[in-house]
Formats: structure tokens, sequence, C-alpha cells
């Protein structure tokens, strides 16, 4: 990555706007093998390791779902770890803006 474009992205997570959606972009496929979860391009050099949450968040980042949608889900989902959960949806977003595989809408 270019020295300097994580820095376009500092202060995001304060700022972000939650009622904005991801839209993922088009040909990025999210593999498990064994317990190693990858999202990868197959002609591109991106990637991207992700624990289980992870990938629930990705799953659901359709381009419908406002991120502020997303994280009510997990807090459903997982209501003992509600104090982070904005915190980590709100990280993923930006590691994914950040490889560009990602971007808000």
């Amino acid at each position: 990555m270019p020295s300097g474009k994580k820095g376009i992205w500092r202060g995001l997570k304060e700022t972000m706007d939650t009622k904005k959606t991801v839209i993922l972009e088009p040909g990025y496929l999210l593999e498990r093998i064994d317990n190693e979860i990858t999202v990868y391009h197959p002609t591109l050099t991106t990637s991207l390791y992700l624990n289980e949450t992870g990938a629930l968040i990705w799953e659901l980042c359709d381009g419908v779902r406002p991120i502020s949608e997303v994280i009510d889900i997990l807090i459903k989902l997982y209501p003992e770890n509600q104090e982070r959960i904005a915190d980590d949806v709100k990280a993923l977003v930006i590691r994914l803006l950040e490889r560009s595989i990602a971007v808000l809408n």
C-alpha cells in the first residue's frame, strides 16, 4: 500500500455515517478452509483474512442493509459483546475500504 493511503481513512471510525451501505466490489469471494476464512479476488492480488464475526459482517454487507442494521443484527446475536460491536464493524469496513474491496454508498 502506498505511503499515506491508510491516512485518508484515519478518523473515519468516529465519523462514519452508519446510514450508508457497504457495496462490495464485484469478483471477491469468501472461502472457508478448515478454520481459516479468506476474502480474495481470483485475478487480483488482494486478499483479507477474517474471523467468524468478520465473515458474518461480510455476508451482512449486501449493499442494501445500512451499517447501522448490520450492527443491530450483531448486537441481537451477541448481546454480551454489544459494547464493542459497532467499533468492530466500523473497523472491518475501514479495512475493506483501505484495500479497495468495498465502497460506501
